[in-house]
């Protein structure tokens, strides 16, 4: 192992600099969130600063070097996510992208619909995340109609159910490939033929900014016609994603219109060195997944099972079939303990780990996923997400699971 490999590992397993109650620096577990930025990515992105500081649009010699590391960073991303035959366009957020691949397609694909005499349909999920099921929601005011698919308890889509709404109205469905607070795994390609069987003009959205970089799997095998990806899930940094469009389908109205930059499709300046470090941040996941495919399976097992002894009648929520299961994630909910508090006795033992809450930490919203799974209300308080790195050494899991002991 390289020098640099190490240090990527050193520092997905650091998680901050204050030590709290424990001895030991604290464990960050939850990735699912944000993962701390790559010694790759951050090399690549001090490496854009001092040399492909220029505007990519300028046409000296500087600029043409900055146009170069967004075009070779482009290639990289395709070849480090497995989706060739995709186009990158380069965007800012994960949100931002849903937006662009939602809005902008819908919008273009809505005319056809309309000069037949009916409502333009977007179908989708019932656990959509928020920034993909709102950007459906909020062209309800232009007149489209918005039916939202319910899934089992697992979270899981059923291709039929998906085919059962569909017809010739159905413009688009939008479906992310990996849950966020759960862990479900969606059958994006059998979802994909399902849309396709009832309405073959209608276009595949998926959100995959929870999966890039942490579920082995090609995005090109999803048969999706746009996906979302951000930096910042797979040790980029914040402020720079992408959204991926196959080649061959239409390209999406523009969010922001002004320069004309990616193809006309997202006017802005290039985040260079954003953009670098993403590539970097992508290729090192890329090659980590190629050589452990199971490095966060393994991981998430030996939790669970650790998990089990010290809490007899813990709830998984997800499925636990390893198709259908992001492994970095476990969701879990803890009967008779409130997820809080027990976050914050963890805390003092030096284990960060994310909240599944009936309520969301900025408000008093009940999570849209936990009702579509019908999780029984006495449990939606109980919920904690444990996300993984992929890279935790065995003392690290037996750490956690000894803070779970002591935080009892």
């Amino acid at each position: 192992m390289s020098r640099e490999e190490q240090a990527c590992q050193v520092i997905l397993r650091a998680s901050c600099q204050n030590a709290g109650v424990s001895s030991d620096p604290p464990l960050y577990l939850d990735h699912a969130a944000t993962t701390p930025p790559l010694p790759v990515a951050l090399a690549a992105f001090q490496q854009a600063v001092e040399e492909a500081y220029a505007n990519p649009g300028s046409l000296h010699a500087a600029g043409a070097a900055a146009a170069r590391v967004v075009e070779t960073s482009r290639r990289q991303l395709t070849r480090a996510l497995g989706a060739d035959g995709y186009r990158v366009i380069w965007t800012a957020t994960g949100t931002e992208s849903n937006h662009l691949g939602i809005q902008g397609l819908a919008r273009v694909l809505a005319a056809p619909v309309r000069r037949a005499g009916a409502t333009p349909r977007i179908l989708v999920s019932a656990i959509e995340h928020p920034s993909a099921l709102e950007a459906a929601r909020a062209l309800e005011v232009e007149d489209f109609q918005v039916d939202v698919l319910p899934v089992d308890a697992e979270g899981l889509l059923a291709p039929e159910t998906l085919a059962n709404a569909a017809d010739a109205t159905v413009v688009m469905a939008v479906v992310h490939l990996a849950n966020n607070e759960i862990g479900t795994v969606q059958p994006i390609a059998h979802l994909v033929a399902a849309l396709r069987s009832k309405a073959p003009n209608a276009l595949f959205h998926c959100d995959a900014v929870q999966a890039a970089g942490k579920l082995p799997l090609p995005l090109a095998m999803t048969r999706a016609d746009s996906l979302a990806v951000a930096a910042h899930k797979f040790g980029g940094l914040r402020g720079t994603a992408a959204l991926l469009l196959r080649e061959g389908a239409p390209e999406p109205e523009p969010l922001f219109r002004g320069g004309g930059h990616e193809g006309g499709l997202r006017s802005g300046t290039e985040n260079t060195m954003g953009i670098a470090a993403m590539a970097a941040a992508a290729k090192w996941r890329a090659e980590a997944l190629a050589q452990d495919p199971q490095m966060f399976y393994r991981r998430r097992a030996t939790l669970l099972q650790g998990l089990r002894e010290i809490f007899p009648d813990l709830v998984v929520l997800g499925p636990e079939a390893e198709a259908s299961c992001l492994g970095a994630v476990l969701s879990l909910a803890l009967p008779g303990q409130r997820a809080e508090p027990f976050l914050h006795r963890l805390e003092q033992h030096g284990i960060y780990v994310g909240s599944g809450s009936a309520c969301n930490s900025h408000g008093h919203t009940e999570s849209a996923v936990l009702q579509a799974i019908a999780l029984p209300k006495e449990l939606g308080n109980s919920v904690l997400r444990v996300s993984l790195s992929g890279v935790e050494t065995d003392a690290d899991l037996q750490r956690t699971l000894q803070a779970f002991k002591l935080a009892l």
